[in-house]
């Protein structure tokens, strides 16, 4: 651990930044990482232009993001949920940005600067009907 905050309410300050309350909290505790670290995040913070900037620091990004942060989402077409198996992800890139959607029970959104659906392992998940079955993991 390099660094935390503890959040204090509307007086905490995280430093100027006009990408929101999560974006700027992540950019504040980017202060104390080198360059070229990995930085995790879930989908309060996430947002794609806090991706953008953090290429920016040279800092590697990645989180789950919900679809309502994600800009242009009419030119983004994902799969609806009942029309994906389950382990079958879709990917879409921006430079930096790649967004993933992954579906195991549920889907996730992921976006980052550093990775994408390439990087993928087979896992064994229960199953109701097999009992057992083989799918990708991201």
């Amino acid at each position: 651990m390099l660094d935390f905050a503890i959040y204090e309410g509307a007086k905490t300050m995280f430093g100027e930044s006009n990408l929101g309350l999560g974006p700027s909290v992540i950019l504040s505790l980017a202060k104390s990482i080198p360059p070229g670290s990995c930085v995790y995040h879930d989908r309060y913070f996430t947002t794609v232009p806090l991706i953008e900037e953090m290429e920016k620091l040279n800092l590697h990004s990645t989180g789950t993001i919900m679809q309502n942060r994600i800009p242009d989402r009419a030119t983004i077409k994902f799969k609806k949920d009942s029309a994906m198996r389950r382990g079958e992800c879709q990917q879409f890139v921006c430079e930096p940005t790649v967004l993933v959607k992954w579906k195991d029970n549920k889907s996730v959104l992921l976006a980052s600067n550093c990775t994408g659906a390439s990087h993928t392992t087979s896992v064994k998940r229960w199953d109701k009907t097999s009992n057992s079955e083989e799918i990708r993991r991201l």
